[in-house]
């Protein structure tokens, strides 16, 4: 009598082993991407008086929901993912105002924005100056914390602008820390991008705003 091979028996065998790995490694790879979201919550406030502000229109970039302030000038955007976020307020009779901050997972992150009243415009020529904060970056080096925050100086009058200085402030976990950044000779309409690293001791920043400006008109 022929012996017969067993060799062809053990192809389906292997077959049903490998397919429970490969359903394995999809389960793992879909637990290695969490969706990760956080919150964003401020109040908006009158820059000289310091009153709240209702009816101020909150948007985002990237782009979330666009809300509106409560009588108290507060407001809350949910189930937002994990990132930085510029927010930005506009009332109408008022300079629109942002900050840029870092949203966490499950964390709810601070984001209070100050509006000054618009100046009247008049016919002579003068010199106008916005700043704002483009993002930021943490990062560790050995025990220290670092901070990489790009920003842009724009010339929004119609003079040049000789010289002008931005008051950056730095919100951590920790203290609040504070940067100057300088330039000179900005056209009309023209703008500048630049960036800078600040220590932060072993804290990380959690927002960056705009303290102030000055500058001077040619």
């Amino acid at each position: 009598m022929n012996a017969v091979s067993s060799r062809p028996l053990l192809r389906p065998t292997l077959l049903f082993l490998a397919l429970p790995l490969l359903l394995l490694v999809g389960c793992e790879n879909d637990l290695l991407e969490p969706d990760l979201q956080g919150s964003i919550q401020g109040q908006v406030r009158d820059f000289d008086t310091r009153e709240p502000l209702g009816g101020v229109s909150i948007s985002t970039n990237p782009p979330t929901s666009s809300i509106i302030t409560d009588e108290e000038g507060r407001f809350r955007i949910d189930d937002l993912p994990t990132g930085n976020y510029s927010v930005v307020g506009r009332l109408s009779g008022y300079d629109q105002n942002s900050i840029t901050i870092a949203v966490r997972d499950g964390e709810i992150t601070p984001a209070d924005l100050s509006l000054e009243e618009e100046t009247e415009d008049d016919t002579t020529s003068t010199a106008d100056f916005e700043a704002s904060v483009l993002n930021f970056t943490n990062r560790t080096q050995q025990d220290s914390a670092f901070v990489v925050v790009e920003y842009r100086a724009r010339n929004t009058g119609d003079a040049p602008i000789s010289n002008y200085e931005i008051y950056f402030q730095l919100l951590t976990t920790g203290p609040t820390y504070f940067e100057e950044v300088t330039g000179t000779e900005l056209g009309v309409g023209q703008s500048d991008i630049g960036e800078f690293e600040q220590f932060v001791g072993q804290d990380s920043v959690t927002a960056v705003q705009i303290g102030g400006v000055f500058f001077e008109g040619q």
